[in-house]
């Protein structure tokens, strides 16, 4: 079986959004193909990067939470299956970075382009196939994330979902 949904934020300016559902029967969540675009609004005054961070994820048994903040990351716990993220840094280079593996996320991509000032040339997009083969129970959510920084714009997410039912044949994992 498949669904799909799309979803844009005009103008999202440094900021973020998030769009979620409740997952209505338990199931498998075989594959999603996800497609993401952004382009700018309009020429920048100083030329530079355009970004976008995007993510998918499940929140188990209820909806998800937020961050606060400009951004609206999804609060997603960390995994106890994996210990936390090790940087060897021997040059001091700045690094930011996760400091540790958020469970139950399937999807994470970046956007990133070069705008000058007459904007040419600097929209992007990126296709996605995930395969995550991920077990759903009734009242889980799925949440897709979008947030930027950088020179203004638009962004859209089209997703569709391949999934099979519990009612199909599969057992259920225990509660």
């Amino acid at each position: 079986m498949s669904a799909g949904f799309g979803w844009e934020i005009r103008n999202i300016n440094d900021n973020g959004a998030d769009a979620y559902f409740q997952v209505a029967e338990s199931m498998i969540l075989s594959a999603a193909n996800i497609d993401v675009a952004f382009m700018i609004t309009g020429a920048p005054t100083v030329p530079g990067y355009a970004e976008v961070l995007c993510g998918g994820a499940v929140s188990r048994g209820g909806p998800p939470s937020f961050y606060s903040g400009p951004q609206a990351y999804t609060l997603s716990p960390n995994s106890p299956n994996f210990g936390n993220v090790q940087i060897y840094n021997p040059n001091g280079l700045s690094i930011g970075n996760d400091y540790f593996l958020l469970q139950d996320q399937f999807y994470q991509v970046i956007l990133k382009t070069w705008v000058p000032l007459d904007g040419t040339a600097s929209s992007t997009h990126r296709q996605v196939r995930v395969t995550p083969s991920l077990q759903l129970n009734s009242g889980d959510y799925l949440v897709f994330h979008m947030d930027h920084l950088g020179v203004e714009g638009d962004v859209e997410m089209q997703v569709v979902l391949e999934y099979s039912l519990a009612s199909q044949g599969w057992l259920a994992r225990p509660e």
